[in-house]
C-alpha cells in the first residue's frame, strides 16, 4: 500500500482503452491507436494540468506487447504524477506484473490519501472478453472497505457491472456482479465505481453509488444498439475531483474533432 500526501483536493484523470500495438503505426479499425492517444495526452497537458493521479482503466494494450506497456509507462510519465492501472481483457496481467513499476506506472493496487481511498481491482478473465473478480479480489476490497471506514473509497476495475443496454456488450461485461454489489452494499462511504470496456461515457447510480465510465481514446462504440457498431464521436477522458466532505465533481471531455477515420461498416474486432 502507498500512502501519498494528504490533500484536502485531489483530482485525478481517467484514460482508458489505448489499445496500444506493438507497432505504433498500426490501426484498430481504421483508427491509429497511438496518435489517438497522443491527441488526448496533448489534450490533457493544455486543460487539466496540474492534476495529482492518472488512471487508466484497462486494454492498455491491443496485442500484449511488452513493448506497448513500456512505450505506454514513458508516454504517461510525462505529466510527472503517480499513474495507477487495471488490467483489461486484452491486456496480460502477468506481464503488467513483471513491466511494472516504469518511470511513473506503478503496480499499486490501494491508494489512500487523508480522506479518499482508491482499490484497484483485476477483472481480467483469462482467453475471455467478459469479465469476472476471483474470490481473492473481492476478499481485498472488502478487507481495504473494512480497515478504512472513515475513507471514502472509489473501487476501479475494467469490466461494467450493470447492463448498459447494448445486448452485445451486456454479454461481455463482469459476470459475479452480484458479488460486488452484495458486498458494496455494506458500505455506505464507498462513493465511486469506475471502469471502461464499453468505449463510451456511460452515467448511473446503482445501490448509494455513482457508477462512471470513460469514453476509449481510440475507436467509440455505439450507444444502446444490440449489435457492434462505431460512433462517430471524438476520442475523449474523464475528470474528477474530489472533496475532503466525500462530495466529487466529474466530467467527460472529448476532443474538438475525431482523430483518424474509423471504419462505418466495422462488425467486431
Amino acid at each position: 500500500m502507498r500512502e501519498v500526501a494528504p490533500l484536502k483536493i485531489v483530482k485525478i484523470v481517467q484514460i482508458s482503452d489505448t489499445h496500444l500495438f506493438k507497432d505504433s503505426e498500426k490501426l484498430l479499425l481504421g483508427v491509429q491507436t497511438q496518435k489517438s492517444l497522443e491527441a488526448i495526452l496533448d489534450h490533457i497537458r493544455q486543460h487539466e494540468v496540474p492534476f495529482d493521479f492518472l488512471l487508466h482503466t484497462g486494454d492498455l494494450s491491443q496485442d500484449a506487447s511488452k513493448e506497448t506497456y513500456l512505450r505506454l509507462a514513458d508516454m504517461l510519465s510525462t505529466f510527472n504524477v503517480p499513474i495507477y492501472c487495471v488490467p483489461g481483457n486484452h491486456d496480460d496481467p502477468g506481464l503488467m506484473d513483471q513491466l511494472y513499476p516504469s518511470n511513473m506506472m506503478t503496480n499499486e493496487k490501494h491508494i489512500l490519501t487523508k480522506h479518499w481511498q482508491m482499490i484497484l481491482l483485476d477483472s481480467h478473465k483469462p482467453k475471455s472478453v467478459e469479465g469476472y473478480l476471483q474470490r481473492q479480489e473481492l476478499d481485498f476490497l472488502e478487507h481495504c472497505l473494512k480497515k478504512n471506514k472513515d475513507h471514502f473509497s472509489i473501487v476501479v476495475f475494467h469490466h461494467q457491472p450493470m447492463a448498459v443496454n447494448s445486448a452485445w456488450l451486456d454479454n461481455l461485461g463482469l459476470k459475479n456482479s452480484n458479488e460486488l454489489w452484495e458486498i458494496i452494499s455494506h458500505y455506505q462511504n464507498l462513493k465511486l465505481v469506475l471502469f471502461g470496456h464499453i468505449h463510451q461515457q456511460y452515467d448511473i447510480k446503482q445501490q448509494h453509488v455513482f457508477c462512471y465510465a470513460a469514453p476509449s481514446t481510440c475507436i467509440q462504440f455505439m450507444r444502446n444498439q444490440d449489435h457492434f457498431g462505431l460512433e462517430n464521436l471524438p476520442q475523449g477522458y474523464r475528470s474528477i475531483t474530489l472533496y475532503s466532505d466525500g462530495h466529487f465533481e466529474t466530467s467527460v471531455v472529448r476532443l474538438t474533432h475525431y482523430v483518424g477515420q474509423y471504419e462505418v461498416n466495422a462488425k467486431g474486432y
